[in-house]
Protein backbone atom coordinates (compact mmCIF):
# COMPACT_ATOMS: atom_id res chain seq x y z
CA UNK A 1 0.00 0.00 0.00
CA UNK A 2 1.18 3.51 -0.79
CA UNK A 3 2.57 5.05 2.43
CA UNK A 4 1.00 8.44 1.68
CA UNK A 5 -2.43 6.89 1.19
CA UNK A 6 -2.13 4.77 4.33
CA UNK A 7 -1.02 7.58 6.66
CA UNK A 8 -2.00 10.74 4.76
CA UNK A 9 1.59 11.96 5.12
CA UNK A 10 4.20 12.39 2.42
CA UNK A 11 7.44 10.46 2.29
CA UNK A 12 9.24 13.70 3.24
CA UNK A 13 7.17 14.15 6.42
CA UNK A 14 7.52 10.47 7.33
CA UNK A 15 11.30 10.69 6.78
CA UNK A 16 11.52 13.69 9.13
CA UNK A 17 9.53 11.80 11.77
CA UNK A 18 11.70 8.70 11.38
CA UNK A 19 14.86 10.82 11.64
CA UNK A 20 13.69 12.35 14.91
CA UNK A 21 13.24 15.85 13.52
CA UNK A 22 11.82 18.54 15.79
CA UNK A 23 8.12 19.37 15.82
CA UNK A 24 8.74 22.75 14.11
CA UNK A 25 10.65 21.05 11.26
CA UNK A 26 7.92 18.44 10.77
CA UNK A 27 5.12 21.00 10.94
CA UNK A 28 6.89 23.31 8.47
CA UNK A 29 7.19 20.49 5.92
CA UNK A 30 3.59 19.36 6.47
CA UNK A 31 2.17 22.87 6.12
CA UNK A 32 4.28 23.67 3.05
CA UNK A 33 2.78 20.59 1.40
CA UNK A 34 -0.82 21.14 2.52
CA UNK A 35 -1.10 24.94 2.45
CA UNK A 36 1.62 26.05 0.06
CA UNK A 37 3.31 29.41 0.67
CA UNK A 38 1.61 32.24 -1.19
CA UNK A 39 3.25 35.67 -1.12
CA UNK A 40 0.14 37.32 -2.59
CA UNK A 41 -3.20 37.41 -0.73
CA UNK A 42 -5.82 34.89 -1.88
CA UNK A 43 -9.22 33.68 -0.70
CA UNK A 44 -9.11 30.34 1.07
CA UNK A 45 -11.79 27.65 0.70
CA UNK A 46 -14.07 29.55 3.10
CA UNK A 47 -13.60 32.83 1.22
CA UNK A 48 -11.33 34.37 3.87
CA UNK A 49 -8.41 36.50 2.68
CA UNK A 50 -5.23 34.61 3.47
CA UNK A 51 -1.50 34.89 2.78
CA UNK A 52 1.69 32.84 3.26
CA UNK A 53 0.70 29.43 4.70
CA UNK A 54 -2.81 30.43 5.71
CA UNK A 55 -2.28 33.51 7.88
CA UNK A 56 -5.31 35.80 8.11
CA UNK A 57 -3.48 38.59 9.96
CA UNK A 58 -0.02 40.11 9.49
CA UNK A 59 1.46 42.40 12.13
CA UNK A 60 -1.96 42.53 13.80
CA UNK A 61 -3.77 43.69 10.66
CA UNK A 62 -6.15 41.59 8.55
CA UNK A 63 -4.99 40.31 5.20
CA UNK A 64 -6.59 42.36 2.42
CA UNK A 65 -6.99 41.89 -1.33
CA UNK A 66 -3.82 42.80 -3.21
CA UNK A 67 -1.53 42.37 -0.18
CA UNK A 68 1.92 41.12 -1.17
CA UNK A 69 4.77 40.01 1.08
CA UNK A 70 8.33 38.98 0.39
CA UNK A 71 9.33 35.35 0.89
CA UNK A 72 11.37 36.46 3.90
CA UNK A 73 8.36 38.18 5.47
CA UNK A 74 6.22 35.08 4.83
CA UNK A 75 8.92 32.96 6.48
CA UNK A 76 8.68 35.19 9.58
CA UNK A 77 4.86 35.17 9.57
CA UNK A 78 4.86 31.38 9.12
CA UNK A 79 7.29 30.93 12.03
CA UNK A 80 5.09 33.05 14.31
CA UNK A 81 1.95 31.11 13.34
CA UNK A 82 3.75 27.76 13.69
CA UNK A 83 5.07 28.65 17.13
CA UNK A 84 1.59 29.75 18.27
CA UNK A 85 0.13 26.44 17.09
CA UNK A 86 2.82 24.38 18.81
CA UNK A 87 2.40 26.40 22.03
CA UNK A 88 -1.33 25.67 21.93
CA UNK A 89 -0.67 21.95 21.55
CA UNK A 90 1.84 21.97 24.40
CA UNK A 91 -0.58 23.83 26.68
CA UNK A 92 -3.73 21.88 25.87
CA UNK A 93 -2.72 18.31 25.00
CA UNK A 94 -2.02 16.38 28.19
CA UNK A 95 -1.09 12.97 26.77
CA UNK A 96 2.36 11.97 25.48
CA UNK A 97 2.73 12.63 21.75
CA UNK A 98 5.10 9.81 20.93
Amino acid sequence: MNTKIKYGLSAAVLALIAAGASAPEILDQFLDEKEGNHTTAYRDGAGIWTICRGATRVDGKPVIPGMKLSKGKCDRVNAIERDKALAWVEKNIKVPLT
